[in-house]
């Protein structure tokens, strides 16, 4: 794992039937444009849509095998086709504009898996002044100050640039499934239906679908009510037969629409649709969804333009939405509770290197680093209760849930002291432990990830835990804490049930898994359903944020550990030698559990360090 975004294990989508559909490689081609495949490198077609003939005028059989060039006549298109098929090029200046039969053209190119594809389309004049409405649009978008203005200014600005009928910002959710968080519709607009607030099922996107959409590649379909045209090739005993499955079109602006998603848009009352994903953290945030009640196209330029402004809008997005979440007052916050630990490990080791056997400054040492060290290393107390200011470490634990926006945490400690402490709403300590026993086996381990922390918002997918357990503990960060297996924190949050409006009722378990998942939906009636499984997800800088923390706090650790090693026997003979002096002090002291309490503040140096977070980071 080389990413943070490789440690967030968020619900997935239940299994579907038709995410067996091979969108990538469809084998046919939008009905509005002609597509040429070549060999990169060989000037020969070696794949033409079936619809060249009726576009370009030229059959299937004679341009298979025939250079493009050939198929121009017009001196100015047949040299810009010759600089598109220059032996290396890898790269181009899309669009190339192009001519046949006094008819304009536009050619897109792109080089995949060794292989140039040559999308034309014909050319269509702009509206408007595309660059000049995104300029507005940015200026719009750049002087949102909250999340929810965001989404409202983006589908306005989306809707005054396109002109389509309407545009929906659609965000996902838990388990894939999706929420219309922001929509507009244009005056004039003749789909009348507002699917604001309300959800759609995950169902409603193949898993390839998705997969596609995660490479940030928009989508155009101008004309949902004309069927594809199948891709042709020669078959090796010379014979013209369908492409098929050979082709990986996923970056193709012409891949073929499944007659699946063609009958969705038009049980829409669609005609016309747009699709910009919303990548965030190499994820697929979102949609802009954008319909159209008749067939209306969008020239390339003009897509790429509107691709900008999803840009823009990702980049306040991020800024928001770390604005919004306090992240700079959490790592204020980190850094204090860092600081209290490093503290106490300092007065631990002034103590420890004391020959001082004053009960009086065993007892003030005790009290101090009970409330700054205590909730990040139980282990060194016995006997908490009598020696803890309630107060401060009462603040000690509200921040670290606050640091993390989470409902509860447990800190889990193993070797000869072993201990989970519980803060806030958790499961029981055995549940804890049994959590953390599943790292290496179903939940993944963290000493593979270069960031050491994991995070799910449905760890009831992963883990069998049920009743009590799953409502406090639905989602959850980890991360690991020292150089020795078996020390976490967690971070929990509990289960967000929504009382959820759905887009016509989302399928059942036995449903998803029927032919009826290769037939288009039918119906987007609202329907009342709740939406459960997943706590409220974790953010990327949050989870980065507890990565940070577990890495401070053991650096604290493992300095302090570095520091004790020189010591380390002779500080043992004098204890050896002293212990029985020190026991009985204590036993006068502060009772019969004291003289482990002394014991263990005095071994403690062996686990505390510095405060320093990595050098990579901006200091708090």
């Amino acid at each position: 794992m080389n990413t943070l975004a490789s440690c967030i294990h968020n619900g997935r989508p239940a299994p579907c039937a038709h995410d067996s559909l091979p969108v990538a490689r469809i084998g046919s081609c939008q009905p509005h444009g002609v597509m040429l495949v070549l060999t990169h490198g060989v000037d020969a077609i070696e794949h033409v849509s079936a619809n060249v003939k009726e576009i370009l005028g030229i059959s299937v059989a004679d341009a298979l095998g025939r250079s493009p060039v050939e198929i121009f006549k017009e001196s100015g298109s047949r040299e810009r086709m010759l600089e598109i098929l220059r032996p290396g090029r890898m790269f181009f200046d899309n669009p190339t504009m192009l001519t046949v039969n006094g008819r304009k053209f536009e050619a897109i190119c792109h080089v995949r898996s060794g292989k140039l594809f040559i999308e034309i389309e014909p050319y269509v004049e702009a509206e408007r002044d595309y660059a000049t409405l995104v300029a507005e649009a940015t200026e719009q978008l750049a002087k949102q100050r909250s999340i929810d203005g965001l989404y409202q200014c983006a589908v306005e600005m989306m809707n005054f640039v396109t002109g389509y009928d309407r545009v929906k910002l659609y965000k996902f959710v838990s388990h894939g499934h999706g929420q219309v968080v922001a929509e507009k519709h244009s005056e004039t607009t003749r789909l009348p239906a507002s699917f604001l607030h309300v959800f759609f099922a995950a169902s409603d996107i193949p898993t390839d679908a998705m997969e596609i959409l995660s490479t940030g590649k928009t989508r155009a379909k101008p004309q949902s009510g004309s069927p594809s045209v199948p891709l042709m090739t020669r078959s090796p005993d010379g014979g013209i037969v369908p492409t098929g499955s050979t082709l990986d079109l996923t970056d193709a602006w012409l891949r073929g629409i499944h007659e699946c998603d063609n009958g969705y848009n038009r049980n829409l009352g669609v005609e016309s649709n747009l699709i910009f994903p919303v990548n965030v953290d190499d994820r697929v945030w979102g949609l802009f969804v954008i319909h159209n009640f008749e067939c209306k196209f969008l020239n390339y330029d003009s897509r790429v333009v509107i691709e900008q402004m999803t840009m823009m809008f990702i980049s306040k997005l991020i800024e928001l939405e770390a604005l919004e979440a306090r992240i700079d007052d959490r790592y204020k916050i980190a850094s204090e509770l860092i600081a209290a630990v490093d503290n106490g490990r300092r007065i631990i080791e002034q103590i420890g290197e004391s020959r001082a056997d004053s009960s009086w400054i065993h007892k003030k040492t005790c009290q101090m680093v009970a409330a700054q060290l205590a909730a990040l290393s139980p282990r060194f107390f016995v006997d908490e209760e009598a020696a803890k200011p309630a107060a401060a470490l009462e603040k000690f634990e509200v921040d670290l849930l606050n640091m993390m926006d989470a409902d509860g945490a447990a800190i889990v400690r193993a070797g000869r002291h072993s201990h989970v402490r519980l803060i806030g709403s958790t499961p029981d300590s055995l549940t804890v432990r049994g959590i953390v026993a599943q790292f290496g086996d179903r939940l993944p381990s963290l000493a593979e990830s270069n960031f050491r922390v994991f995070a799910t918002d449905a760890l009831p997918d992963m883990l069998p835990i049920s009743g009590e357990a799953r409502a406090r503990a639905c989602g959850m960060v980890a991360t690991a804490l020292g150089d020795e297996s078996g020390n976490f924190i967690l971070w929990f949050r509990a289960e967000n049930v929504i009382d959820a409006e759905w887009a016509g009722q989302p399928p059942s378990r036995q449903e998803l898994m029927s032919p009826k998942m290769f037939r288009p939906k039918t119906s987007f009636a609202l329907h009342r359903q709740p939406l459960d499984g997943a706590s409220r997800p974790w953010l990327e800088v949050e989870v980065r944020l507890a990565a940070e923390f577990g890495d401070a706090i053991s650096a604290v650790w493992r300095k302090s550990l570095d520091r004790r090693r020189p010591a380390d026997s002779r500080r043992r003979t004098e204890l050896a030698g002293n212990m029985g002096g020190y026991q009985e002090q204590g036993q006068k002291s502060y009772g019969p559990s004291s003289g482990r309490l002394l014991m263990d503040v005095v071994d403690a140096p062996r686990l505390a360090g510095s405060l320093d977070f990595k050098s990579e980071y901006e200091p708090l």
